[in-house]
């Protein structure tokens, strides 16, 4: 009976453990796809000042990613219709694999008003 309860004990931890690391897991991601989202506008910013007509791109970054995870940023710059003095950024950044059922794909976008004078 002991031996029942302190397996059952241990399987309870273990189970714990292993949900707590996937939660971490997943929060870490999370964050590297914010900074990645952070990236592009950089990017987009450094680009437009070298050259005022850069509309975006697709930019993969999976080479600077820990892991075998793919990941890219797209970029989209385009007039701003209500003011001829801004620009409007929007960044969208992808960590993981592209597959139908994927739950760890982390897709994150923002979209950001810039001054267009540089």
């Amino acid at each position: 009976m002991c031996l029942g309860i302190s397996v059952s004990l241990v399987m309870t931890s273990l189970k714990s453990s292993l949900t707590h690391r996937r939660q971490t897991s997943h929060l870490l991601r999370v964050e590297q796809t914010d900074w990645l989202l952070e990236a592009g506008l950089v990017r987009a910013h450094r680009q437009l000042r070298d050259d005022s007509t850069y509309t975006g791109e697709i930019w993969s970054v999976s080479d600077a990613i820990r892991g075998d995870e793919p990941a890219e940023i797209e970029i989209e710059v385009t007039r701003d219709d209500a003011s001829e003095d801004s620009l409007i950024v929007r960044v969208s950044a992808r960590l993981g694999q592209q597959e139908p059922e994927n739950p760890r794909r982390i897709q994150r976008s923002h979209t950001w008003q810039i001054a267009a004078a540089f």
